[in-house]
């Protein structure tokens, strides 16, 4: 009994190691393919169809330094508003593309009255290439060199990352001066969320440190940061936006959505978020161009 017991013992022993081990250093491999969900449809073109005429949403090419183009929509208010005012430049989530999001990022403009540039990342709906981290990155700062190049200040300019985007964004402040920065629905660090969802995996975190990295990144932020998380997301778990506060410098502001999950975040918000983060907007660009 015993000499039948040992091999059975060595056979599991082995197999849990190479779950252990394999597992995740396949993940971390395919580790874009499963953090990047881009589709290719609806096009950028196609998504204008979806709008219903709450904000003036034009199709423009954002240029990268490569040369490589990217769609991005350029949405204003119906009424004009100051040439002082804010400029939001959105760097969404991971999945879908902005033809998507068209009706989120009208509602969005006509709730917070304010200019939004929305880029989509390589690999996203028109756009060549292949996204990663390093790449979405890139295009982050190509949209951003784009509103200075179109005569916006970076004093003037409010990041707003959703979801992924909120690393994406933080990425950008550390590099580019800008009024202020929103983060919603994001992750402390990419390495935070592998222990969060695979626990019984620890190598998966292990592997996944330094990428992603918005806790270091929001502890070193110059500018107001606004952290903002539904109660009820179960894609970042909540517990996700608190530690990000936790880490972030003296100042940050925390504001829990009650009953917001993931992809309602705006539904549950309503109009009185979007007032809000408008009036914030404001006052963070008036405070960015005083300094200046």
């Amino acid at each position: 009994m015993l000499r039948r017991r040992r091999p059975m013992l060595t056979g599991f022993l082995l197999t849990l190691a190479l779950v252990e081990v394999g597992l995740p250093l396949i993940l971390f491999v395919l580790r874009d393919r499963m953090v990047f969900l881009p589709s290719r449809r609806p096009t950028a073109q196609e998504g204008l169809g979806y709008l219903r005429g709450r904000a003036d949403v034009g199709l423009v090419w954002v240029p990268r330094r490569d040369g490589r183009l990217l769609a991005a929509y350029d949405a204003q208010p119906i009424t004009a508003g100051d040439s002082g005012d804010p400029v939001v430049l959105f760097l969404h989530g991971n999945g879908g593309n902005i033809a998507g999001r068209a009706p989120i990022l009208e509602e969005f403009v006509a709730g917070t009255g304010l200019r939004t540039l929305m880029v989509d990342y390589s690999g996203y709906g028109d756009n060549a290439g292949a996204p990663s981290e390093a790449e979405a990155h890139l295009d982050a700062l190509a949209a951003f060199e784009w509103l200075v190049a179109e005569g916006v200040a970076p004093g003037r300019i409010v990041i707003y990352g959703e979801s992924l985007g909120a690393a994406i964004a933080l990425g950008v402040a550390a590099e580019r001066e800008c009024a202020a920065v929103v983060v919603q629905s994001g992750f402390a660090s990419l390495s935070s969320m592998a222990f969060e969802i695979y626990p019984w995996l620890p190598l998966t975190g292990l592997l996944s440190q330094g990428s992603f990295p918005s806790s270091r990144r929001a502890a070193r932020l110059e500018v107001p940061l606004l952290i903002t998380h539904g109660t009820e997301d179960r894609v970042i778990p909540f517990s996700q936006g608190e530690k990000l506060f936790a880490a972030a410098g003296e100042g940050a502001e925390f504001l829990p959505i009650a009953g917001a999950g993931h992809n309602d975040f705006f539904a549950v918000a309503g109009s009185d978020y979007l007032a809000m983060l408008g009036r914030k907007s404001r006052a963070w660009t008036a405070t960015s161009m005083t300094d200046r």
